[in-house]
């Protein structure tokens, strides 16, 4: 069983019911992963909702094993964000964040967005795209 950060893109896209994204986590869930968030990726997601669609946050939430964001992973965030700096890729500090707590904890990355995530140090997974109705 491994750690499963998922990102706020993923759980936006469960929220908003997109079959790949519900598919996938629910994949996930049956196989015994541990699916797992982190503070950074709920203030994400809250910023992204309407109060109806917020409401329905707390049940899924809730579900999910929370991920604590501590100075170690500050610490190694910064690190990320100055090295990527000067070799002129910016990072965001949300993004850095969220990177720093699933590799303090040894979880990988649930996203869409792989490009937010460059540091070869994680271990990231993709939800799979959409299958086109034929």
């Amino acid at each position: 069983m491994a750690q499963i950060l998922i990102d706020s893109d993923v759980l936006i896209d469960h929220l908003r019911g997109k079959p790949e994204a519900v598919t996938y986590l629910r994949r996930l869930e049956a196989n015994g992963e541990i699916l797992c968030t982190c503070a950074i990726v709920i203030a994400e997601v809250e910023s992204d909702l309407s109060i109806p669609q917020s409401l329905a946050v707390n049940p899924i939430i809730e579900r999910l094993y929370v991920l604590e964001c501590d100075v170690s992973a500050a610490r190694q965030a910064g690190r990320w964000r100055y090295a990527y700096a000067r070799a002129g890729i910016a990072l965001s500090l949300p993004d850095s964040m969220i990177a720093a707590t699933a590799y303090t904890h040894g979880a990988t990355i649930l996203t869409r967005n792989v490009r937010h995530y460059p540091m070869p140090e994680l271990t990231i997974m993709r939800v799979p795209p959409r299958q086109p109705s034929r």
